[in-house]
């Protein structure tokens, strides 16, 4: 396992890694899970990830989020003036694939960059 020091440089270093983090972070959820949908917050997926939750670093996992939403892997569950709360249901291709249900290999124009990596990390995306 990465210790958080390691996990807080690969910030600095490379966006995609930032974005495979988040979206590994999101697929263990999802097989931790029994129901149907999960909800969760940038803070969550930072904390849950091993980052550190500092303001510079929740606005990289919140881009993220929100360019997840916007391919339509996720979806937004509310705005307030806390903030957004994101909501990812059972019939999301990425929670097919987290829980082996999808045969296909995702397609994602933004996600395209990091499919190797996570692949490479856990071998979900066949």
């Amino acid at each position: 396992m990465v210790s958080r020091v390691n996990r807080a440089n690969v910030l600095y270093r490379s966006y995609d890694e930032v974005k495979a983090l988040v979206v590994l972070t999101i697929i263990s959820f999802i097989r931790k899970t029994k129901g149907s949908a999960i909800t969760f917050t940038a803070k969550k997926i930072a904390v849950s990830a091993g980052l550190p939750a500092q303001p510079v670093i929740l606005t990289l996992v919140k881009d993220v989020l929100e360019n997840l939403s916007k391919e339509g892997l996720i979806d937004v569950y509310s705005r307030t003036s806390h903030g957004v709360k994101y909501m990812i249901t059972k019939s999301s291709a990425l929670w097919l694939i987290a829980k082996g249900e999808k045969k296909k290999p995702l397609r994602s124009s933004y996600l395209e960059t990091i499919i190797p990596m996570i692949t490479k990390r856990k071998s979900i995306l066949k």
